[in-house]
């Protein structure tokens, strides 16, 4: 039975424990990183990646009193209010003013995934998943990171525009599933291989039925199988 539901409603019951991962995937413009960024705040540490020469989201981020970092090594000291750990909110955006610029992100954003699985507790918001897995050859250390990051209390949450062209990961070791509209066969084969009791034939269908014009968002519960068309937040 697919629910309905508005997001403050949403937001209100939905339960994403620290461990689990988040998967985001619709094309551009869609929504995917304003939600992304909405649900960042359930978790005490996050950090976002930085991706692309300019992004408006994440400048409004800066302003709003997130600490830019070019390096993980950059980082600010873990903050402490009244004897205890404050949460922090950090943006890794190295800097990406020439192509040749692109070359020096793979061992940025290497450094960043091995410190965090390192220390653990930390959520990761990645944007642009396929940029990480196959333009920067991350694919191991994201591999890593989806399956033995609960352990460690790591949450990953990704997006992506083709879900055809990412890890199988990405759906298999996914708690939680947003998903956008589409009608793509391929895409829509790639749904096949979420993990848990969902009726893959009622989540493409679905999928595909989904309003793009109101920005219909499918909610996938890959533990219980619930199903919840939601509208994020807009940017």
């Amino acid at each position: 039975m697919i629910e309905r539901m508005e997001w403050d409603e949403f937001a209100a019951q939905w339960d994403w424990r620290q461990g689990e991962h988040v998967s985001l995937i619709g094309p551009t413009g869609a929504g995917k990183t304003t939600l992304g960024l909405a649900i960042l705040p359930f978790r005490r540490y996050s950090v976002a990646l930085g991706t692309k020469p300019k992004d408006p989201t994440l400048s409004a981020l800066v302003r709003a009193g997130w600490s830019r970092i070019r390096r993980w090594r950059d980082r600010p000291p873990m903050p402490i209010v009244n004897g205890k750990m404050a949460p922090v909110r950090l943006i890794l955006w190295p800097t990406f003013r020439r192509m040749a610029d692109a070359a020096e992100h793979r061992q940025v954003f290497r450094d960043a995934l091995h410190d965090m699985f390192a220390e653990g507790s930390w959520c990761l918001f990645a944007d642009e998943i396929m940029y990480l897995s196959n333009d920067l050859r991350l694919d191991a250390e994201l591999k890593l990171w989806w399956r033995q990051g609960r352990s460690i209390g790591l949450s990953l949450v990704a997006a992506t525009q083709r879900p055809a062209w990412v890890p199988l990961e990405l759906y298999s070791q996914a708690s939680h599933l947003f998903l956008w509209r589409t009608t793509d066969r391929r895409d829509l084969e790639r749904l096949r291989d979420i993990s848990g009791p969902v009726d893959s034939r009622e989540l493409m269908a679905t999928v595909q039925s989904l309003d793009w014009r109101a920005f219909e968002v499918l909610y996938v519960d890959t533990k219980s199988g619930r199903l919840i068309i939601t509208t994020p937040p807009k940017a």
